[in-house]
């Protein structure tokens, strides 16, 4: 019974971030969104990219408060155009070595890389 318990609430805690991210992708549109999951919770950052609407860059200074703040656990970052994760991200995902999460805001879908 403690696995089931446990279980679901690591459910809700993840669903918690996410929606949390998703409010942050709609606030954000037509830029990408990025943020980080600090100890199960979105930690909102800002995007510094010359072209915010095709990529992200997360500020470095929001990922040094972040750090300070609690344990990194994953990079979460929204696609307004609906694409799936990209290349680009899949080598930078292995490069963090922290899980990514991509939302795809047209399509409310959620996808995760593993480094």
């Amino acid at each position: 019974m403690t696995v089931l318990k446990r279980f679901r609430l690591e459910a809700l805690l993840e669903q918690d971030f996410k929606l949390d991210a998703i409010k942050h992708a709609q606030a954000e549109m037509p830029r990408e969104a990025v943020g980080l999951v600090v100890d199960g919770a979105y930690w909102p950052c800002k995007n510094i990219a010359d072209a915010p609407q095709q990529h992200f860059v997360l500020d470095p200074h929001d990922y040094a408060k972040a750090m300070f703040a609690g344990t990194i656990e994953a990079i979460v970052h929204s696609h307004p155009e609906g694409t799936p994760p990209s290349e680009c991200d899949r080598k930078a995902c292995k490069q963090s070595k922290l899980p990514w999460y991509v939302y795809s805001v047209p399509d409310n879908l959620w996808s995760t890389i593993h480094p």
